[in-house]
Formats: structure tokens, C-alpha cells, sequence
């Protein structure tokens, strides 16, 4: 009977090592930070459930090891995947979680800072549906904490916690021009120095980051010179920006396409504004050219022909019209009714044809775009397009088309190629060409 017990013993005994081992193995920082990029890649991967658990049991292991500074990064991670998919409440649930842990550690400056900052974002989002006057100075009052928050960190705690002051500043900036009308002018000109202060000294940006930090800080820079009427100020600062462009592209080709489309596009709106027709077109010929050349197939060019039949039956029907004035009363009005029943419906078709060809042709070239937007409703798409009261660019249609297909920020930052940072200022950029009221898909 003793050998048996002793038999019995020994193996309860290396069970429960073994148990041991594994929970220890589990709360290992090599396995914390497999799992963190499992949770990361579930998350880009467009699969939220599986990334919620996964961030969710992570949390809990970060607290058991002490790491409050992990188990924020997560809850962080939480809420971005609410607000991807626009779920307000879910991400409230996840802030409260945080405010929690930010009073149980009040002196960790990185639980403080993830805190505001996705307070920020939540605010930001809530603006965006209603447009009210306090969600906006919550979000202002938010970020402002945030930016507190990271002031305060040491260079290695904002590197160690991915926080690149850059992008804070310059987001900040974003959002006094595209939340105010007019833009404020002065919190724009603040946070900018801040970012460029920032982009020249921190540590965490090569050279070919800190140039691309410069092409938006100098990019929004631009605008603001035209916002003050300083064109000729605009229009060297913008130049800037191109340069710093074909830097960046020298290193790390095609990163960077669309903010050379941005650039050529404000060459346009500022030339036409400042009565130069002919550089207008000039841009606008370089914007198109750059789409041909990001996407690598002419698929843009059904949609110029179309539009150019479409401007020739339009300029075709208003000189009829006018040759129609010397006939008598009677012939007018029945010639005047059948021009308009003519141009209704030809309207009707050409207006289908010109964005059915348009649609398609914004995806038709990029594999990755044209399965994530399969399944979009292309009629809705259509009346979205037509509701802008600016005109829209090629890249800003394909960023709506994809806003509607529902895929997350990040996946459309990958299908795009371009920074997730990029992504929300697409979103900010043509919320402004929208009515405040106009429901966008994002």
C-alpha cells in the first residue's frame, strides 16, 4: 500500500508543478507579448470577438503580473475596437473600466494618458453624430489631457507605450480647423509648432518618419496660410510638402500617394479661388495621373469620358434652348418641354452610367479594395457621392466605399497602404465636404 501512495503522491505532485509551470509560462512577458500581437491581428483581421476575449483575458493576466501600464494598453485596444465599429455604448463600458483602473493608480502617467486619449476619441465620435456644443468641449478637453499626460512622460515611457507626441499635436491642430468654423486659427498655429518641435527631436522617428511627420504638419500648415489669405505663403509651404513627398518615396515608394493626391488637391482649390484656371488644371491633371499611377491601371479614364459626353449633351442642350427663344409662344413651350423631358431622362442614364462606371472603376484595379467593397451597395454609394457640397476626390471615394463595407481602421489603413493616422484625418477631410447633418458611414 506505501509504494502506491507514494505512487499517488509523486504524480499529484508533478501535476500540480506542472499546473504551476503552465500559469507561470502564461503570465510570462514572451507570452503576454504573443498574445498581445494575436489580440492585434485578430483585431486588424476584422475579426472583433475574437480580439475583444482575447484583449479582455489579457487584462486580467497584466494585472496579475502588476503591469497596470499592459492591462491600460488593452483596454485601449478595447475601446478602438468599439469605436471601429461605432458602438458608443461598448466603448463607454471600456472607458469606465479604465476610469477605474486610473483611480486605483492615479500616479501611472500611462493608464492617465490612455484614459483621455480615448475619451478624446469617444467625444470626437459623439460630435460627429450630433454636432453639439458640449461633446465638443469634451473632446477638446480630453485631448488637452492627453497631451498633459504625455508631456509628462520620459522619451523611453512614450516609446515603451507607442505614444508618438507628433501625432497628438497634430491631430490637435486637425481638429481646431475641422470641428470650427472658421477654423481657430491660433489653437491650429499652437499645436503645429508643438508638432514640429516634437517630429525634430523625438528620438523614436528615423529620418524617413520625421519626414513624413513634416509633409502633414507642413500640409496643414498650408491651409492655414490660406485660411489667412496668405497665398503666396500657402502656396511655398505646400511646395514644401511635395518635395518632402518625392524624399519620402525615394526611400519607401508608394507609402505616401495619397498625400501627394491631398497636396495636388489644394493646389487646385487654391488656384481656382485665386482666379488662375489654368494652374488649377494644370494640379488637377497631376492629382489624376498620381491616381493612375497608385492604383496602376487606367480605370479612372471611363469616368472622364463619361463625364465629357456627359458636358457636351448638357453644353448640346442649353444651345438649343437658346436658338428655341425666337419661335412663337406655343412652339417654345412644347420645344422647352421636350428639351427638359429629353435632358431629365438623359440626365437620369448618364448621371447612372457616369458613378456605375465610377464606382467600378475606383475598385476595379486594387485587388484589396475591390473585396473588401463587394458587398457595398452601389446606388447608396451614388447618393452619398452626390450629396457632397464639394467635389470629391477619387481616393475620397474609395475611403467612403470602404467606410461603408465596415471594415475596421486598420484594415483600411493596410488596403490603402497608408499610416492608420491617415485614415481619420480621410475621415475628418470629407466630413467637411458633408452637410453638418448628412449621415456619412463612419
Amino acid at each position: 500500500m506505501i509504494p502506491i501512495f507514494q505512487h499517488i503522491i509523486t504524480t499529484a505532485t508533478v501535476a500540480i508543478v506542472a499546473l504551476f509551470a503552465v500559469s507561470c509560462n502564461r503570465l510570462s512577458p514572451e507570452s503576454l507579448n504573443r498574445r498581445v500581437l494575436e489580440a492585434d491581428a485578430a483585431a486588424a483581421g476584422q475579426s472583433p470577438e475574437i480580439a475583444h476575449e482575447l484583449y479582455k483575458g489579457l487584462v486580467d493576466d497584466f494585472l496579475k503580473t502588476g503591469d497596470e501600464g499592459g492591462a491600460s494598453m488593452c483596454l485601449y485596444n478595447m475601446a478602438t475596437n468599439y469605436l471601429n465599429q461605432a458602438d458608443t455604448s461598448g466603448m463607454w463600458l471600456v472607458i469606465t473600466q479604465m476610469e477605474e483602473l486610473s483611480r486605483e493608480h492615479p500616479d501611472n502617467i500611462r493608464v492617465i494618458y490612455d484614459l483621455h486619449s480615448v475619451k478624446g476619441a469617444y467625444y470626437a465620435h459623439i460630435h460627429q453624430g450630433r454636432g453639439d456644443e458640449a461633446s465638443l468641449q469634451e473632446m477638446l478637453s480630453e485631448n488637452r489631457r492627453a497631451i498633459a499626460a504625455q508631456e509628462k512622460m520620459s522619451v523611453e515611457e512614450q516609446m515603451a507605450a507607442r505614444v508618438n507626441p507628433v501625432w497628438n499635436y497634430y491631430n490637435a491642430a486637425v481638429c481646431y480647423d475641422l470641428f470650427f468654423d472658421p477654423p481657430q486659427r491660433d489653437s491650429i498655429s499652437k499645436y503645429l509648432e508643438l508638432a514640429r518641435k516634437a517630429n525634430a527631436t523625438f528620438p523614436g522617428n528615423d529620418r524617413t518618419i520625421r519626414q513624413s511627420g513634416y509633409v502633414s504638419i507642413k500640409d496643414e500648415q498650408a491651409w492655414l496660410y490660406y485660411y489667412d489669405g496668405n497665398i503666396a505663403e500657402a502656396e511655398r509651404e505646400m511646395n514644401e510638402v511635395l518635395v518632402l513627398i518625392d524624399s519620402v518615396e525615394a526611400v519607401t515608394p508608394n507609402t505616401i500617394l495619397t498625400e501627394k493626391s491631398q497636396a495636388y488637391d489644394f493646389f487646385v482649390e487654391l488656384y481656382r479661388a485665386t482666379g488662375q484656371p489654368e494652374k488649377a488644371l494644370e494640379y488637377e491633371i497631376l492629382k489624376e495621373q498620381n491616381e493612375l499611377y497608385r492604383l496602376g491601371v487606367e480605370r479612372n479614364k471611363a469616368v472622364r469620358e463619361v463625364e465629357a459626353r456627359y458636358d457636351v449633351a448638357k453644353a448640346e442642350a442649353r444651345t438649343s434652348r437658346m436658338r428655341s427663344v425666337a419661335l412663337a409662344l406655343a412652339v417654345i413651350v412644347l420645344i422647352l418641354l421636350m428639351v427638359v423631358l429629353f435632358n431629365y431622362f438623359k440626365h437620369r442614364e448618364k448621371e447612372q452610367m457616369r458613378y456605375t462606371a465610377a464606382v467600378e472603376a475606383l475598385v476595379e484595379g486594387d485587388p484589396k479594395v475591390r473585396e473588401l467593397t463587394k458587398t457595398v451597395d452601389r446606388s447608396v454609394a451614388k447618393n452619398i457621392f452626390q450629396s457632397s457640397l464639394k467635389p470629391l476626390s477619387a481616393v475620397e471615394r474609395r475611403y467612403i466605399l470602404l467606410f461603408m463595407s465596415g471594415t475596421s481602421t486598420e484594415g483600411i489603413a493596410s488596403a490603402m497602404n497608408v499610416d492608420i493616422s491617415s485614415v481619420y484625418t480621410m475621415k475628418y477631410r470629407i466630413k467637411k465636404k458633408f452637410p453638418m447633418e448628412f449621415p456619412l458611414p463612419f
